[in-house]
């Protein structure tokens, strides 16, 4: 009986180091599994086309936002501008500079070349019944987005890529009114995202957010963490090693 107590207890003993290590293994493997999500800064765009109104270059900043959020892991940042400063005036060193006060890793510089939509209108004439025609008329309509990104570096001030999307789409409508320029983005609603307008500029910008997440071997941390030891030969206490004030040689005073 006693024989088997004390096999017990080593064996007990033997269990508890495996226990206690199992914990802080497994943290070690997770954290070096853990990946950096870098923060993207996205600027107001610019309109080079005419067709929005004055709130389209903060909600296009916001659409990038969303779309970085909804499929990416990096972390997107709307970079508002100081009251008075047009997106227009903000070239890749200011766009840095701004940058780096908010404390991201890249900064998007963006600008919409190109919003132009089509229609065209063609009327039908049905069958006659009870002796009225029945007719109708359909409407197609295209529309086309292009938007440039700018993609900056914080840490160094470079430019990453300069991005070209162009976005499509086009549908067939029964008499309807629809979204026909970029300025209903801000006030549209539901009405704007499901019109040919508001679908082109959605697929140019989730193309436009694969482009960035395509160049995150190009990013670089703005601010990586500081592992830096002193340098060979650099004191750290300058004043442990200053030479003594008192010569070594000095003779003791007489008494």
């Amino acid at each position: 009986m006693m024989r088997r107590m004390t096999l017990t207890l080593v064996v007990a003993l033997l269990w508890v180091p495996v226990v206690t290590l199992a914990g802080p293994q497994g943290e070690k493997k997770s954290l070096a599994n853990f990946k950096y999500q870098f923060k993207v800064g996205v600027l107001p765009f610019v309109d080079n086309t005419g067709s929005g109104g004055a709130e389209l270059g903060a909600a296009l900043g916001r659409a990038v936002q969303a779309e970085l959020a909804h499929s990416t892991d990096l972390v997107g940042r709307v970079l508002r501008l100081d009251e008075g400063t047009n997106p227009e005036d903000i070239d890749g060193e200011k766009a840095v500079e701004i940058a780096r006060a908010r404390k991201v890793d890249v900064v998007l510089v963006g600008t919409v070349l190109e919003a132009t939509f089509e229609e065209s209108e063609k009327s039908a004439s049905g069958p006659s019944i009870f002796g009225q025609h029945v007719g109708g008329s359909t409407r197609s309509v295209k529309a086309v987005v292009m938007l440039q990104g700018d993609l900056y570096s914080t840490a160094t001030g470079k430019k990453i890529e300069s991005i070209r999307v162009t976005g499509r789409a086009a549908e067939t409508k029964v008499g309807a009114n629809v979204s026909t320029t970029l300025g209903d983005l801000s006030s549209g609603g539901a009405s704007f995202q499901s019109s040919p307008i508001g679908k082109a500029l959605h697929n140019a910008v989730a193309d436009l957010v694969k482009r960035i997440v395509a160049d995150q071997p190009k990013m670089v941390r703005d601010q990586p963490p500081s592992t830096a030891e002193p340098a060979s030969g650099t004191e750290e206490n300058p004043a442990a090693s200053a030479p003594s004030e008192t010569p070594a040689d000095e003779e003791p005073t007489k008494q």
